[in-house]
């Protein structure tokens, strides 16, 4: 007579459980067009900022969500290809900004340069659940930031949690020298005794899938985002890698970590309400409500409609019937433009 091992008798129990429990396997429910949004996984621990598999103990980890120079002068960045997520927004003057968000900081060896905040990158941190990282503020952002709205780590009142490169402060300036690492964060996180856990109650609204109408899109090997006449963007479609590439101010974004270019196999154009703040130079940019975009992945391009309930949540997507857009597993570049921004692809 066949008898079973102990061991085989486990592996068994284990994958009956992997079916029987609709958390680990079957249809997603975040969206309320759910009925062509399935979201197939084997039993796994699932990063939310990508979809993709991590270890149970970084599943609730909170995001980390750092402000970082992205003039010219300030190539190559640090840190950009091993965040979840990446935010290139406006601000004054016609320069971008980036926010790296980083599901799991801790093993990150170098990141930035540090700059300085914008309300809109805390509301988004803000929506993230996330731990926001930065090097002073405009007036607003301060106002914000004073009010306990986030959890935040100012790097000019924390400055034994980053340092200044010797060779950027001598050939390109103080505001160009600042970095951080994971593990000074992590020092600087439990010094202020914040919470390391996502807070009960909360979800992360978009969801992934291995399945998208991205993937029945109009093809799109390279996609142009002008940000102003001095910032442009570019992502060009590495077929092989089933990822696009990073280029920009006519160079590849490179991340100075590893000396190779950066890539993000999701990149959204989200456009947003955006105005002038009466007597300065800076930015007001309205990231609640609704607006148009584009999703690209896997080279192919699709126009979508971004919604947003309030700032205690992020972005989810649909098309023009209104069903909903999963995002196919893996990081993300996301740029938010003014509605007026050139944005072209073939």
């Amino acid at each position: 007579m066949y008898k079973i091992s102990r061991k085989s008798l486990i592996a068994m129990l284990l994958t009956f459980l992997c079916l029987f429990l609709s958390g680990c396997f079957g249809n997603s429910s975040d969206s309320p067009n759910n009925e062509d949004s399935t979201t197939q996984y084997s039993c796994a621990n699932i990063n939310p900022l990508t979809g993709l598999e991590i270890s149970a103990d970084e599943v609730n980890l909170r995001p980390v969500c750092v402000m970082t120079n992205n003039m010219k002068k300030a190539q190559p960045l640090h840190g950009i290809t091993d965040c979840d997520v990446m935010f290139e927004i406006l601000i004054e003057g016609g320069i971008t900004r980036i926010m790296q968000v980083f599901k799991d900081i801790q093993a990150i060896p170098t990141i930035g340069t540090i700059r300085s905040s914008r309300p809109y990158f805390i509301n988004l941190a803000h929506g993230l659940g996330g731990i926001y990282v930065h090097l002073g503020g405009s007036f607003q952002a301060y106002e914000i930031l004073r009010s306990g709205y986030i959890d935040s780590i100012d790097l000019i009142s924390n400055g034994n949690y980053m340092w200044r490169d010797a060779d950027r402060r001598k050939n390109l300036g103080l505001e160009h020298s600042a970095f951080t690492s994971g593990e000074k964060l992590a020092q600087a996180i439990g010094k202020k005794s914040y919470n390391t856990q996502m807070s009960d109650g909360y979800k992360f609204k978009p969801h992934f899938s291995n399945d998208s109408p991205v993937l029945a899109g109009d093809p799109a090997n390279k996609l142009n985002v002008k940000f102003s006449g001095y910032k442009s963007t570019v992502f060009d479609y590495d077929a092989a890698n089933q990822t696009y590439l990073v280029s920009q101010f006519d160079i590849p974004q490179i991340d100075g970590n590893k000396n190779v270019q950066n890539s993000k196999p999701n990149i959204f154009v989200l456009r947003a309400e955006t105005s002038s703040v009466p007597k300065t130079e800076l930015l007001s940019i309205n990231l609640i409500g609704s607006g148009e975009g584009y999703y690209m992945s896997h080279g192919k391009i699709l126009e979508v409609t971004w919604y947003r309930e309030d700032d205690n949540g992020m972005f989810t997507y649909t098309v023009k019937n209104g069903n909903d857009v999963p995002i196919l597993q893996g990081q993300s570049y996301v740029c938010i433009v003014p509605k007026s921004t050139l944005v072209s692809y073939f």
